[in-house]
């Protein structure tokens, strides 16, 4: 659906729908993330249970009054509120609101971090998305303070 890649490497976090065999996501876990790792020839790679608990895993909550809507966020940030809705069987895609309020389908994000210190420090977020209709990219920066 979306993937994460950041300054540090060309590894990439990429985020995909997980579907029960009836094609309808699955309640308990609707996303699943993992690494590819560029620069060990594209293996892929479950995230740690520390990546899941404090920089690239997910949290959602069902929409109760819609079964196939989550509201979703990545647990490093929370203020980013992106939704997943199930379009189809089989299908689903990450809804992104800008600051312009409009509602659109997120493509990927783009993390600028700093090294420097102890821990890592994120100091700007490019989310890119589609306009519905749209190919275009539209890219929005977030500032991290």
């Amino acid at each position: 659906m979306f993937y994460i890649q950041r300054t540090h490497n060309t590894n990439t976090v990429v985020y995909e729908a997980n579907f029960k065999e009836n094609g309808q996501l699955n309640e308990e876990e609707p996303i699943l993330a993992y690494w590819i790792l560029y620069e060990k020839n594209g293996q892929t790679e479950p995230l740690t249970r520390i990546e899941k608990s404090f920089a690239y895993g997910i949290k959602h909550k069902a929409d109760e009054n819609n079964s196939r809507e989550y509201d979703i966020h990545l647990v490093s940030y929370k203020i980013l509120q992106l939704r997943l809705k199930q379009v189809a069987p089989f299908k689903a895609e990450i809804f992104f609101q800008g600051k312009n309020q409009e509602e659109a389908s997120l493509d990927h994000i783009f993390i600028h971090a700093n090294n420097a210190g102890l821990w890592t420090k994120v100091d700007l977020l490019e989310v890119y998305t589609h306009l519905p209709n749209s190919n275009e990219l539209k890219k929005e920066n977030i500032s991290i303070n």
